[in-house]
């Protein structure tokens, strides 16, 4: 079997790091996966805000208003394509210098708290994604990147929420229903993680079938019928 942290990277890292070599201005990129990535298989406190009762604050912008320092965005892109390689600390240090020329480059805000969920703490890279998000609410990518780090920590409902920002954007993201069949199935929620897998197996095919036959997420449920039906070709 496949130890757990490595098949999360694997599965649902991977597909993200190519999220980030196709995002478009104003726009949410679409995922697609190789058969190559594939077959290496699936491995805060909040802070209150007190205002004045006389004070209206304005409304969060959302992802297409929001400008970006041309130089800041070439570093972003550079840490993507390091993160791609594997290069995790290059791409945190790129991550770090986009921030450094922007401090509201959600991009690099969310990249870089991904990458220090993974590397460091999932808690530490929550609060970066997390900023992300107040800058730009509805930015798609840091949606997926909170639902991996909040999985990484184990706060499978948190993640799961995630996820749903995820397909509500993108409804046949097979990924993300993936990553809730997972969550519920670490919870030993057999009804949903059956449900979920079910629209993941439903886009995603013969990848999902063949990640979810390997992974350990999903090991009480091996003498199951109704899950070993699922996995029916």
């Amino acid at each position: 079997m496949i130890p757990p942290l490595i098949s999360i990277f694997i599965i649902l890292v991977l597909p993200l790091l190519e999220n980030y070599f196709t995002i478009e201005k104003g726009g949410f990129m679409k995922y697609f996966f190789s058969l190559f990535l594939f077959g290496l298989l699936f491995l805060s406190g909040c802070a209150s805000l007190v205002s004045s009762p006389t004070t209206t604050e304005p409304p969060a912008k959302t992802t297409s208003e929001i400008t970006i320092s041309p130089e800041s965005e070439k570093l972003f892109h550079q840490a993507a394509k390091a993160y791609g390689k594997g290069e995790h600390t290059k791409a945190l240090e790129l991550a770090d210098n986009a921030i450094s020329l922007d401090k509201n480059n959600y991009k690099a805000l969310s990249l870089k708290g991904i990458i220090i969920a993974f590397d460091i703490s999932p808690d530490e890279g929550i609060s970066y994604i997390e900023k992300s998000l107040s800058i730009s609410p509805d930015y798609t990518q840091a949606f997926y990147d909170m639902a991996m780090a909040q999985k990484l920590g184990k706060y499978y409902d948190s993640s799961t929420t995630y996820f749903k920002k995820v397909i509500a954007v993108d409804p046949k993201n097979a990924w993300s229903y993936y990553g809730i069949a997972t969550n519920y199935s670490d919870k030993r929620d057999k009804e949903n993680t059956l449900k979920y897998l079910k629209s993941a197996i439903h886009y995603g095919g013969a990848d999902v079938i063949s990640a979810a036959s390997a992974q350990e997420h999903f090991d009480w449920l091996r003498n199951d019928a109704d899950f070993l039906h699922l996995l029916r070709p």
